[in-house]
């Protein structure tokens, strides 16, 4: 038997900790109460104090059992860097099904995105083709960039061999969104995820567009 000490309260950036517990492929989240056969709670310390009010937990873990914290980088989602359901499966030590599961109940964007990512990737191979990730980042511009359109001109990168991958903004109530952007090229390309982190004059955005490559 081992301990393992967890904090439930709030993080920096409004980021909520969660804690599930592995025993071979099973998995059980921890909500602040025993679990048969997994864990019984040795110490718990309530520190109140408004919006970070938290509990300190000291947990005793049984046989074989492992603990799995996630916890949402800033500006960002847990799993952003992951890029397949398989990637998951091995960061997490559980098999597909179950992973699968945990990510879809707790981080839907980034279940979205592997599944956007893995039926397009099926295509691809079903017409001989190989698929490509394509990162285009951008943002903060100058002053003179925004008064001269930088939010609404399309943004581009290139894959590895060189091909250009073009994007654009949906046109909004208010103006350019970035949040739903479309593929300008190349035919068949994809977009996976578009996530936003905070900055100056508009801050930044990064853009995952999957590239059918020949």
């Amino acid at each position: 038997m081992s301990s393992y000490s967890y904090n439930d309260g709030l993080c920096p950036g409004g980021r909520k900790p969660r804690l599930y517990l592995a025993k071979a492929g099973e998995v059980r989240k921890f909500t602040g109460e025993n679990i048969s056969g997994f864990c019984a709670i040795a110490t718990s310390s309530y520190n109140k104090n408004g919006k970070w009010s938290c509990t300190e937990y000291t947990i005793n873990l049984a046989t074989g059992v492992r603990p799995l914290y996630f916890l949402s980088p800033l500006h960002g989602t847990w799993g952003d860097d992951l890029a397949s359901w398989g990637e998951v499966a091995e960061t997490l030590g559980l098999p597909v099904d179950v992973a699968q599961m945990l990510i879809r109940s707790e981080y839907s964007g980034t279940a979205e995105r592997l599944d956007k990512l893995e039926e397009f990737a099926l295509a691809a191979e079903a017409e001989g083709n190989e698929t490509e990730t394509v990162i285009i980042s951008f943002g903060s511009p100058t002053n003179r960039a925004r008064q001269e359109g930088y939010w609404d001109a399309p943004k581009s990168a290139q894959t590895t061999n060189g091909q250009k991958v073009t994007v654009k903004p949906d046109q909004g109530q208010y103006g350019p969104d970035w949040d739903k952007p479309s593929v300008v090229e190349p035919v068949g390309a994809k977009i996976l995820s578009s996530r936003h982190q905070p900055g100056m004059h508009g801050g930044y955005w990064t853009i995952e567009v999957a590239v059918p490559t020949l």
